[in-house]
């Protein structure tokens, strides 16, 4: 089975997304506005998928204190100086295209230990996100 098979059900989803230059408060405004989501997309002017951030990452940004011993020494810099979404945001392999197969997805997402990630087209346009739930209701 494709994403493609499986997106056609999720149209009319909001999806979680801010600009590249928001700032951490803006970051934290999605969250609430979307309390069940796990990542927040970081896009450009012209909605291209640039990276997501996840709620772990923002909170070992928001209370880097209760995370001490988990915080690698490189990131310290990172999370100390961080002021807009793209300080803070991974860029890593947080998409899945719509021909992609559902295993191949799942595989992505267990090596990553995402819970969702963004659907894209061709030009890096999110089209909606997908979820592990989604992914394992529909897979069936």
């Amino acid at each position: 089975m494709k994403i493609g098979e499986i997106i056609q059900y999720l149209e009319g989803r909001e999806i979680p997304c801010v600009r590249e230059d928001s700032d951490i408060k803006e970051v934290i405004e999605m969250v609430v506005r979307f309390p069940h989501t796990r990542v927040v997309y970081v896009v450009d002017e012209q909605r291209k998928l640039r990276g997501a951030i996840s709620i772990g990452s923002l909170l070992r940004h928001i209370f880097p204190h209760h995370y001490e011993g988990k915080i690698h020494a490189l990131g310290i810099l990172r999370d100390i100086t961080a002021e807009t979404a793209s300080h803070i945001m991974d860029s890593g392999d947080v998409k899945a295209s719509p021909d992609e197969n559902v295993e191949i997805v799942l595989e992505r997402m267990a090596k990553t230990g995402a819970k969702e990630m963004a659907v894209v087209d061709g030009d890096n346009r999110i089209l909606t996100d997908i979820t592990a739930v989604d992914l394992l209701k529909y897979y069936t």
